[in-house]
């Protein structure tokens, strides 16, 4: 399946955006962005596809740790990864869909 010129174009600014989450820390990103795609219902087609993407770091996405350092540590520094503790997360720094809001803004003004 071909990615449209919008997808494309969305996903590019994606990756250059800082993680959203710890914009909301202060804390000096971790890792590189990736676009966490926001699932609704349990399909990921149900949500908006590459269009309904936010920019998260490896640890806030993922709960990758940085090399050397414990997933704990990453907690206690960076806070709660969206794939290990989504309670958490969306306590702390908003919902799926207001962050979605929020970066919708930052890209189309």
């Amino acid at each position: 399946m071909s990615i449209s010129n919008a997808d494309k174009k969305r996903l590019s600014i994606i990756h250059r955006l800082p993680c959203v989450a710890c914009v909301q820390e202060g804390c000096q990103q971790p890792s590189p962005t990736e676009a966490h795609h926001l699932v609704d219902k349990g399909y990921r087609k149900h949500s908006g596809g590459h269009q309904s993407s936010i920019p998260l770091c490896a640890h806030h996405h993922r709960a990758e740790p940085i090399m050397g350092r414990s997933k704990r540590w990453m907690v206690d520094c960076y806070g709660p990864s969206l794939a290990e503790d989504k309670l958490a997360f969306t306590i702390r720094y908003g919902n799926e869909r207001e962050l979605l809001a929020n970066i919708d803004k930052v890209i189309n003004g």
